[in-house]
């Protein structure tokens, strides 16, 4: 005998929110509708899947997620403004990243755009001082004393120093590079879309600590609302 189907109510919770409210799926259906109305003003001639709606709708209710490999809550409208310049929409306000590239191997077919908030300062700055930070603090020592002349400074003089190097002129110092070269600005997560038909499809969001596996499996689920998509790579393997 088949079970009779699970009734779900729309004040059912389905979890809590950063500030400990419970989140009810009703505000999740809500929120499906608000991403929709954000698309139709950052999209001129593209197209988006359920699943990134989706995506966004609950980081809308400040639900966090698993993504990648940590726990995180996504700027929603950092996402929307950089599909907005994918999109060549009006009034953005997108933060300066990479530009879209095409994937090869296993996601050839599909693109990657970066989208760039608040919380990755973090790991751009983790980055920059890797490669860089030793000769960042000795310079901002040697500006501010002359050529070594900080060796025999007592510690208050250089304490404020260091950390004004490691962290502002580390981040100014990402930035600049980064604009003067062909990866133009600081390292985000991707917004993955493929090309059909001259238009863009946004598909999902990804992490960079991701394997192609997980990604891919993910942008499988637009097939049924894009039928093109099987036939094109990566989807026909």
């Amino acid at each position: 005998m088949t079970p009779p189907p699970i009734k779900v109510c729309p004040d059912t919770i389905v979890g809590f929110n950063t500030e400990g409210e419970p989140v009810t799926l009703s505000r999740v259906l809500n929120a499906r509708d608000e991403m929709r109305e954000w698309f139709s003003i950052k999209i001129t001639t593209g197209a988006y899947s359920e699943r990134i709606v989706d995506e966004l709708a609950i980081h809308w209710c400040r639900l966090p997620q698993i993504f990648g490999r940590s726990r995180l809550l996504i700027d929603c409208h950092a996402v929307l403004e950089q599909i907005g310049v994918l999109e060549g929409a009006p009034q953005n306000r997108a933060a300066p990243t990479k530009p879209a590239k095409p994937f090869s191997g296993p996601l050839t077919g599909l693109w990657g755009k970066h989208w760039f908030q608040a919380s990755f300062i973090l790991n751009n700055l983790m980055r920059e001082n890797e490669k860089y930070g030793e000769s960042l603090i000795y310079r901002a020592l040697n500006k501010k004393f002359g050529r070594n002349g900080w060796h025999d400074r007592p510690v208050g003089d250089v304490a404020g120093i260091i950390p004004h190097a490691a962290v502002i002129d580390a981040l100014e110092n990402r930035v600049g590079r980064l604009a003067n070269s062909k990866d133009q600005g600081p390292t985000g997560e991707w917004i993955i879309f493929t090309k059909s038909g001259g238009r863009n499809i946004y598909l999902t969001l990804a992490s960079h600590s991701e394997t192609n596996q997980e990604i891919l499996a993910r942008c499988k689920s637009a097939i049924s609302k894009f039928p093109e998509l099987k036939t094109a790579p990566p989807f026909l393997q």
